[in-house]
C-alpha cells in the first residue's frame, strides 16, 4: 500500500534540539509514538513522510522555518517550510500540502491501493486533506491521540493573544467539521468514537505503541520511593499526589517527580517543606527509565470525573509497565480493561488511595516482582510496534 503520511515526526536532531528549548513532556511522548510508528510501517508499507515541524511564532522563534529532506531509514523526512508569522504560516502549511498531495497522487496513480494518512489534527492540513481527498477519490485516515475538544479549554483559550481569543469559536467550529470528514478513523480510547466519528464510518481503537528504541532493561536496585514521571500538571493529578503522600505516615518512604509543567515550583515549594518530597528535573528518556525501575510504586491519579480522561490514553502507562515496578492508577475509562489486571487500580478518594497504597508496600516483594514482570510481558507481547502496526496495515488494507 502507499502511505502519504502527515504529522509532528522530525529527525532526531530537531527533536533533541527541540527538547531542550522547551522540556515539553507531551513533545517527547508524540515522538516516541511517532518514530514507532513509522519505523515499522516503513516496513511493510510505501511511506512519504511529510513533516509538519511547528513553532511559536516570530519573534520567539526564527522568521522563516526552512529544513532541507532528511534521510529516515530508506525514505526522506520532506519538512514543509513556512513563514512564522500569524495566519500566513497557515495559508502556507493548506497551500503546500494541497500540492504536496497532488503530486503524490500523480507518482502512484496506477497504485490500487494508496491513502492519505494525518497522525494530528491541525486544521490548515486537515482542510488540505479533505479537499483534495475529496477531489482525487483518495481515502482519508486520521489518527487520534488526544482531542481538540480539550486542546481549546477556557484555561488554555484565557492565555491565548487576544487575536486568537476572537478567531477561537470559529476555528474550533472548523476543526470539529473537518474531524467528522475523514473515511477512516484511528482512535487512542473507544469513547472517541462518540465524539469524531458519529456517523459510524470504519475505526480501530490502538491505545498507543510502546517505543522500545534505546530502552536496556537492567534490574535496579530498589528505593523505598513512590514515582510519578511525565507534565507535572494540576489537570493530570498532580496536586492529589502531594495530598494524598502528605496524608501517609512513614519517615522512610519519598516522592519522587520527573519531568516539567505549570506545578513544578508547587513542588519545590512542597519538598522545602517535606524533605521526603524530591523533584528530580526534567531527564532524558533512558534516565527517566532508570528512576522507573529504582521506586517501588509508580503513580498515576487522574480524576476519572474529568471528562478528558474517557479520551485518552496515558502514554506513561506504556513505560510504567515495561520498568517492571507495580503502578498504581485510578480507574479511567480511556484504558482498556486488558490493562487494569496489570495494575492496583483504585477510586479516586484520598483515603482509599492511602489505604491501597499502604496495602501494595506492605505486600512481599517477590509478590511485587512478579507482577511488575507480568505487567512488562504484556506490553512487551502485545503493544509493540509489529504487533500494533500490523493491526494498522489489516485495517487500512480492509478498507482502502
Amino acid at each position: 500500500m502507499n502511505i502519504l503520511y502527515f504529522g509532528n515526526f522530525c529527525d532526531l536532531g530537531l527533536m533533541k534540539r527541540d527538547e531542550k528549548r522547551s522540556k515539553h513532556t507531551y513533545k517527547m511522548a508524540q515522538y516516541n509514538y511517532e518514530k514507532a510508528f513509522c519505523d515499522e510501517m516503513c516496513k511493510v508499507n510505501s511511506l512519504k513522510i511529510v513533516s509538519l515541524y511547528q513553532q511559536e511564532c516570530f519573534p520567539k522563534n526564527k522568521l522563516i522555518f526552512v529544513r532541507k529532506s532528511r534521510k529516515y531509514l530508506n525514505k526522506k523526512i520532506q519538512y514543509i517550510w513556512y513563514i512564522n508569522l500569524p495566519f500566513i504560516k497557515e495559508l502556507i502549511y493548506f497551500i503546500s500540502a494541497c500540492f504536496i498531495i497532488l503530486f503524490w497522487n500523480f507518482g502512484c496513480k496506477n497504485e490500487q491501493k494508496k491513502c492519505i494518512f494525518a497522525n494530528l489534527h491541525y486544521a490548515p492540513v486537515s482542510l488540505a486533506i479533505v479537499f483534495m481527498g475529496k477531489i482525487l477519490g483518495v481515502k482519508k485516515v486520521i489518527a487520534f491521540t488526544d482531542l481538540s475538544l480539550y486542546t481549546y479549554s477556557d484555561e488554555k483559550i484565557g492565555k491565548m493573544p487576544l487575536y486568537k481569543k476572537v478567531l477561537i469559536k470559529p476555528y474550533v467550529r472548523v476543526v470539529n467539521k473537518l474531524q467528522k470528514s475523514y473515511d477512516l478513523y484511528i482512535l487512542f480510547s473507544e469513547p472517541m468514537k462518540d465524539v469524531v466519528n458519529k456517523a459510524g464510518k470504519p475505526y480501530l481503537v490502538m491505545e498507543g505503541i510502546y517505543n522500545p528504541d534505546g530502552i536496556v532493561f537492567e534490574k535496579q536496585e530498589k528505593c523505598n520511593a513512590i514515582l510519578y514521571a511525565g507534565k507535572l500538571n494540576r489537570e493530570v493529578g498532580v496536586q492529589k499526589i502531594l495530598d494524598v503522600f502528605n496524608m501517609i505516615d512513614d519517615d522512610s518512604l519519598e516522592l519522587w517527580f520527573l519531568g516539567n509543567g505549570d506545578m513544578k515550583d508547587e513542588i519545590l515549594e512542597a519538598s522545602k517543606i517535606n524533605k521526603n518530597i524530591k523533584y528530580l528535573g526534567f531527564r532524558d528518556r533512558k534516565e527517566v527509565f532508570r528512576f522507573l525501575q529504582k521506586a517501588k510504586l509508580l503513580i498515576n491519579l487522574r480524576n476519572p470525573d474529568d471528562e478528558y480522561t474517557k479520551y485518552s490514553f496515558p502514554s506513561k502507562t506504556f513505560e510504567y509497565m515495561v520498568s517492571g515496578t507495580p503502578m498504581i492508577s485510578t480507574d479511567l475509562e480511556g484504558i482498556p480493561d486488558e490493562y487494569k489486571k496489570y495494575m492496583f487500580m483504585v477510586d479516586y478518594s484520598d483515603e482509599k488511595i492511602v489505604d491501597k497504597i499502604y496495602e501494595i508496600l506492605n505486600l512481599d516483594d517477590t509478590f511485587l516482582e512478579e507482577f511488575g514482570k507480568k505487567a512488562r510481558e504484556f506490553v512487551l507481547n502485545e503493544k509493540t510496534p509489529c504487533v500494533q502496526v500490523k493491526r494498522v496495515s489489516r485495517f487500512l488494507k480492509s478498507y482502502v
